[in-house]
């Protein structure tokens, strides 16, 4: 069964997105997940098999993540483009709890404290730059963050370390 973990169109078309940024905005934080899971060799055969090119591209950071999740996943990060591991992972920490009323796991989380800290706005989060130096930034935390989940015997949740 594929479930959706995300799709830029909830952001870009949401509340507080500020439409200057432009709807690609909405994939930035998408597709540092997903460049973390295919540098990782976390992702589905299927992916690899329908879009080698753009992998490779991808591999060689001439294509950043979120023109990927664009142009490649349709603007959606589904469990059908993961690995099984990375897959679970997901589940655990970029989809969290469906009975947390935060919306979410920990991936925004962290996602938002690596690239916006301080007291910006919440929408700021969509002004950060679709760039191999945002995923810089991030991947080391979804890096530890996965260690963290394999330690803890693989969660179905992944929570904060106490």
């Amino acid at each position: 069964m594929t479930t959706k973990l995300d799709d830029a169109s909830w952001h870009s078309d949401g509340e507080g997105f500020p439409p200057e940024a432009g709807p690609e905005a909405g994939a930035t934080h998408i597709g540092v997940f997903l460049a973390w899971a295919v540098l990782g060799g976390h992702v589905s055969d299927d992916l690899e098999e329908e879009s080698a090119e753009e992998l490779a591209a991808l591999r060689a950071r001439e294509l950043t993540g979120g023109r990927f999740v664009h142009e490649s996943c349709d603007g959606k990060l589904v469990t059908d483009d993961l690995a099984p591991d990375a897959t679970a992972f997901a589940l655990a920490y970029y989809a969290g709890d469906d009975e947390d009323e935060d919306d979410g796991g920990l991936y925004l989380e962290d996602y938002v404290d690596s690239v916006s800290p301080g007291d910006g706005e919440p929408e700021d989060v969509y002004r950060v730059p679709d760039t191999w130096e945002t995923y810089d930034l991030v991947g080391p935390l979804i890096d530890a963050r996965f260690s963290q989940w394999q330690d803890e015997g693989r969660p179905a949740v992944l929570r904060q370390r106490s």
